[in-house]
Formats: C-alpha cells, sequence, structure tokens
C-alpha cells in the first residue's frame, strides 16, 4: 500500500547504462542512490555535509563518486560536497521550495477538503 504524500526522487530508467557508471561495482552504484535519497528525505538541494559525506559507502566508493563527476566537493563552508545536477534548470529532482510549495499546496487542499466535510455533516 502506497503512503500518502511519499517523497520520492527521480531515477532515469537509462541510468545502468550510463557511462559515467561503466566499471564501477554494484556497491558504490548503490552509494549514488543512497546519496540521492538523503538529499530528496532531507531537502538539501543536492548538498550534503562532509561529516554526512563519510557516511556514505567505502572512501573508494566516495572518491570514485567524485572522478566520475557525480558529485563534486564544495568550496568554503565544511568542505561538503554537491550532487552533480541535482536541482536547478539542469537537475534531475525537485527543489526545497518545489517540494515545499506541493506540500503548502495539498495542505490547503486538504483544508478546504475538510471543512468541505464537516460543514456539511453538522447535527440537525
Amino acid at each position: 500500500m502506497a503512503r500518502p504524500n511519499w517523497e520520492y526522487i527521480r531515477v532515469d530508467v537509462l541510468l545502468p547504462e550510463h557511462p559515467k557508471l561503466d566499471g564501477m561495482s554494484p556497491a558504490a552504484k548503490w552509494t549514488v542512490i543512497e546519496m540521492w535519497c538523503y538529499c530528496g528525505r532531507q531537502r538539501t538541494d543536492g548538498i550534503i555535509t562532509a561529516a554526512r559525506w563519510r557516511t556514505f559507502g567505502t572512501d573508494s566508493h566516495r572518491k570514485m563518486i567524485v572522478e566520475r563527476g557525480l558529485a563534486e566537493p564544495l568550496m568554503g563552508g565544511d568542505g561538503g560536497y554537491l550532487i552533480h545536477d541535482f536541482v536547478g534548470e539542469d537537475g534531475h529532482q525537485r527543489s526545497r521550495d518545489e517540494i515545499d510549495e506541493l506540500a503548502e499546496r495539498r495542505k490547503d487542499i486538504a483544508t478546504r477538503a475538510a471543512n468541505a466535510r464537516w460543514a456539511k455533516e453538522k447535527p440537525p
């Protein structure tokens, strides 16, 4: 059964054939997906702090992800990383602002529906 308002990320059906993934182990590929899921769930717009970065996969997985151009180090701040093309004009995922706007629209629709329902069911 599906959860209402499920959060999700977009994954292209051609991802397994993407040249950036050629030669990567299944575990390294899964690390990329885990990073995307984290960014989507936490609404980070593709930014991963240095401390969080170290929790994904192994050192070699993370190094490979950067070398393949799937993420890039951020300058300044805590030295975190940015997932390549996560959001923005060429981005594949929804931004924090887009998700928040959708959540607000859903909340308004639910409130109107509840008000309409309860207005109809007032006791005689």
